[in-house]
């Protein structure tokens, strides 16, 4: 499948998606979960028997309406991605590629106290895709001396530009080289929005196709 509109999402960019959410691992703090943010930002394999226990509210005093009011998809600690059962059965519709997700409790701040409501999945982001063309993207700026990643400016008509083809029919995917930046395709994006999926700061924004 030929991409003909693929979405830059703020998904892991913008504060707005952090959500007051600890995790909980079976490793060692603070060295175990370095280890393990890195490898998930790395789009590394990571087993399922390594993933979040479960996952708990960080303040005792949050408001009930903060709580219920959990949007469909957004970030916890450490930048890990969670969603909710609608947005876990609309995205497991498409083409994710080795993305995978793995259904993890909620709990109050005591760690202990089961939160009801809705079912909450963590999402293992696997498919790394070198889409990204710098040289025609604009408002980009190098990471380090290598050339080879880069972070966009937040302010500005600034566009990235893509070459989907390495993506080829993936619907979600992430390119590293490219800082805090995840990719939608143009049917997926659609999708979200008719399905009146609580994902309102997603911050999609068109990128410039180039085939």
């Amino acid at each position: 499948m030929t991409h003909k509109k693929v979405w830059e999402s703020l998904l892991l960019y913008s504060t707005r998606n952090m959500q007051p959410i600890g995790v909980h691992l079976d490793a060692p703090r603070p060295e175990g979960y370095v280890a393990f943010q890195d490898r998930y930002e790395d789009a590394q394999e990571i087993a399922p028997s390594e993933y979040p226990d479960y996952v708990f509210f960080q303040y005792y005093d949050l408001p009930k309406k903060k709580k219920e009011s959990l949007p469909d998809i957004f970030t916890g600690e450490l930048a890990l991605i969670f969603v909710s059962e609608a947005m876990h059965d609309l995205l497991t519709q498409f083409n994710l590629g080795k993305t995978r997700f793995q259904e993890v409790d909620l709990r109050e701040y005591d760690q202990e106290t089961p939160y009801p409501g809705k079912r909450w999945f963590f999402m293992h982001v696997l498919e790394d895709r070198k889409t990204l063309i710098p040289e025609l993207s604009t408002g980009l700026r190098p990471v380090g001396t290598s050339g080879e990643a880069w972070r966009m400016y937040s302010e500005g008509p600034n566009k990235l530009a893509v070459d989907p083809t390495a993506a080829n029919d993936l619907d979600f995917w992430m390119d590293r080289s490219i800082r805090s930046r995840v990719f939608f395709s143009g049917r997926l994006k659609i999708a979200i929005k008719e399905f009146g999926l609580n994902a309102r700061w997603l911050g999609f924004r068109p990128c410039k196709v180039v085939v």
